[in-house]
């Protein structure tokens, strides 16, 4: 019973966090760029790629499949939770937030790298990437969650 309320409270956030990231980036590209500063790609991704041997298409094509990567990790743990009691759709949600850490594991890097490297700590940069960061590491506490309760379910529908 209380695995089922968990699983309800990350399908709500989860649902929050679709909602909520489709609209900032509606948001980000529907207003010039003095507005949601803090919230859009950190500028020194421009500067980064030729210290990690690319171009700045190629940075922002990466921070573009990292973009792509968490709808479909977000979509899928959402339609894994609500369909918890197939057997199919637990596994496909146990595979995608796992894949999950993974890409929150990544997303922290890709933010914190390029002020590491090239060291442009601009007030601006700094707060895009701890921004960026802490959600990506909420996210990967969600993931973890749902990872957890995901592999609780099944171990409980096999009968173990």
């Amino acid at each position: 019973m209380k695995k089922r309320v968990i699983a309800k409270i990350l399908l709500a956030i989860y649902v929050f966090v679709f909602i909520f990231a489709a609209g900032l980036i509606i948001t980000m590209h529907a207003t010039p760029s003095p507005v949601l500063a803090v919230l859009r790609i950190p500028q020194n991704l421009r500067e980064v790629g030729p210290q990690l041997g690319m171009s700045w298409p190629t940075s922002l094509r990466i921070y573009q499949f990292f973009l792509v990567f968490f709808f479909t990790v977000v979509l899928l743990n959402g339609i894994g939770l609500s369909k918890i009691n197939n057997q199919r759709w637990r596994s496909i949600c146990k595979i995608s937030s796992f894949f999950g850490l993974l890409l929150m594991w990544s997303v922290s890097l890709f933010f914190i790298l390029p002020l590491t490297l090239d060291g442009n700590f601009y007030v601006t940069n700094l707060k895009t990437s701890l921004v960026y960061s802490l959600i990506a590491f909420a996210l990967f506490i969600v993931n973890l969650l749902t990872f957890t309760v995901v592999q609780e379910e099944g171990k409980k529908a096999a009968g173990v």
